[in-house]
């Protein structure tokens, strides 16, 4: 009897053995592209959740605009990387993901992603530059930390604006602790840093497990999918 549970771990003992285990590097943008092994699971992930998953689901028009809001909120959930250019660009897209998915056309996923690793770069290359501002706390300003259900900032200059407060706060947060001047710069450099080198560290395999996984809790929150580096 043909079990779904036994082919999602074939599946997984498949990427396992065809990835080989390598040091943590920053990936060229050359290699973000979708590879013969990401097709095939593809082909498989949607034959198995169209025909064999408990909650059936129609891969059409409706399904494609909840993958690719999944998969925007999965690169940028708080929205404080992508601009609304970038987003009037991807918008394109909505209602061909399910087409791309169907024909094993992954290209896509990997030109969003691509997109978001240029602004995450922009965001901490603006966040490093500002370290070394007097910030002004007697103004009284707000940060706005959780911007889930918020429009995405019109321009690179607005989202400035939300990075600088962003830096304040975090200085303002490091003061209150105690820390003096040059080992706040040193700490939020680092942490600023990270953010960039785990951004530029994702590789293909971690590109096809965040849009899988759009395509995936689009179906079922509980579905997901692990690439194996995740595994």
């Amino acid at each position: 009897m043909f079990s779904a549970k036994r082919l999602l771990i074939s599946l997984i003992i498949f990427f396992q053995l065809t990835t080989a285990f390598a040091e943590v590097r920053i990936v060229p943008l050359s290699e973000l592209v979708p590879e013969e092994k990401h097709i095939r699971a593809s082909e498989l992930i949607t034959h198995i959740l169209t025909t064999y998953h408990y909650k059936k689901t129609a891969l059409d028009n409706n399904l494609s605009s909840s993958i690719y809001k999944h998969y925007l909120e999965n690169l940028d959930q708080n929205k404080a990387y992508f601009i609304k250019s970038d987003i009037n660009e991807f918008e394109k897209y909505r209602y061909k993901i399910d087409d791309a998915i169907i024909n094993s056309h992954l290209e896509p996923a990997y030109e969003i992603f691509k997109r978001y690793r240029e602004r995450v770069n922009e965001r901490v290359n603006y966040a490093l530059k500002i370290l070394d501002h007097d910030f002004d706390f007697n103004v009284d300003e707000s940060y706005r930390f959780d911007r889930r259900e918020d429009d995405w900032f019109a321009n690179k200059e607005a989202l400035d604006e939300l990075w600088r407060k962003r830096v304040k706060n975090d200085v303002l947060n490091l003061r209150l602790t105690g820390k003096e001047t040059e080992e706040i710069k040193k700490t939020l450099s680092d942490r600023y840093n990270r953010i960039r080198s785990s951004t530029l560290q994702l590789n293909s395999n971690d590109v096809f497990q965040s849009f899988i996984n759009a395509y995936t809790t689009s179906i079922e929150p509980h579905t997901a999918y692990f690439s194996p580096r995740t595994s």
